[in-house]
């Protein structure tokens, strides 16, 4: 499940809406969707070089 991106997503939103959350509480779950949305990007470019 941590490798969902929508797991961080959903946790991140919760923390600031629900919670008034500042940047030092959701840098994790920032961090982590934003590592998950780079490496998808990553793997579509390559994919799409090969075609």
């Amino acid at each position: 499940m941590l490798l969902a991106p929508t797991t961080h997503f959903v946790e991140l939103g919760q923390r600031i809406l629900f919670r008034g959350a500042g940047i030092d509480v959701v840098s994790t779950s920032f961090l982590a969707l934003f590592v998950i949305v780079c490496v998808i990007c990553h793997f579509a470019d390559a994919v799409q070089e090969d075609d």
